[in-house]
């Protein structure tokens, strides 16, 4: 049964600001390249990848590749990147899509949003699992609603888009900068697409349902907060069956302001899958 068990996780790397102080990204990136290199995951989507940064993971993470392309219209500034472990998975497509009105034009926006927001989508044959899945990663806006509302739009279109031509088992992950009651979460966990996919917050398979999960703190480890902003969801064909922070420090100093979330998925058999509908 082993062999039909997936690890993924999604990943706030926190660029560097002005107030970054010895929270660098020069002081974090090996304890990061660590996080991911230690859980064993086979599939990891980052945000607020700036290509200095990118570069070093590259670098750190022996044995895996990054997939994706800077929001700018250049391809620079954030990426968010797609990064596998070359052993467990061989990337078959990516491709990298907008949040607007235009998502195949580089560096276009909403014109109410402050910057360009990016989807990563890759499609992956799991060389144990032996089946193709498909992973979309994101971040969307950190100001406005409405404009989270639109950037759920445009992925659930492309989502929609790839069931029709070649349905495959999905996962949805990214920092939506939005609480599980916004009205962003909501469209994806509660809506449906016309003949497609139903997606499942993973916290959801937790015993508390993951209220009073804080994905967000600030580099100080806080867990008397609930911004929960980081977010798996997996389309039916997933069971979960674990879902984690992981809240390493180093005397602490933390990776990141954000704890990544790790989520162990197995796989439904068909038979598995027809169980669960009944």
């Amino acid at each position: 049964m082993s062999e039909q068990v997936l690890k993924v996780i999604t990943f706030n790397l926190k660029r560097d600001s002005r107030f970054a102080r010895k929270k660098i990204w020069e002081n974090r990136r090996e304890l990061a390249a660590g996080v991911i290199r230690d859980s064993g995951a086979s599939v990891v989507g980052v945000q607020e990848l700036m290509p200095v940064m990118r570069q070093d993971i590259a670098s750190l993470l022996e044995g895996y590749s990054l997939f994706g392309w800077g929001r700018k219209r250049n391809l620079g500034d954030e990426h968010s990147d797609i990064i596998v472990k070359n052993e467990d998975v061989d990337v078959l497509f990516h491709d990298t899509f907008w949040l607007s009105k235009s998502p195949a034009k580089i560096g276009s926006r909403y014109a109410f949003a402050i910057f360009p927001r990016i989807c990563t989508v890759v499609e992956v044959y799991l060389k144990k699992v032996r089946q193709r899945i498909r992973v979309f990663n994101t971040h969307f806006d950190h100001l406005l609603p409405v404009a989270r509302n639109l950037e759920v739009k445009v992925i659930f279109d492309r989502i929609a888009e790839y069931q029709r031509i070649d349905p495959l088992p999905t996962i949805l992950m990214g920092d939506l900068n939005a609480g599980p009651r916004s009205g962003s979460v909501r469209r994806i966990r509660e809506r449906s697409l016309k003949n497609g996919p139903h997606f499942q917050d993973v916290f959801a398979a937790l015993q508390n349902g993951g209220q009073g999960v804080n994905t967000f703190h600030y580099f100080k480890g806080k867990d008397n907060t609930t911004r929960r902003l980081d977010y798996i969801f997996v389309t039916e064909e997933f069971e979960v069956l674990d879902v984690q922070l992981d809240k390493r420090s180093e005397d602490g100093f933390y990776p990141s302001d954000h704890y990544p979330v790790i989520c162990t998925l197995r796989l439904r058999t068909q038979d598995a899958k027809s169980q669960a509908a009944d």
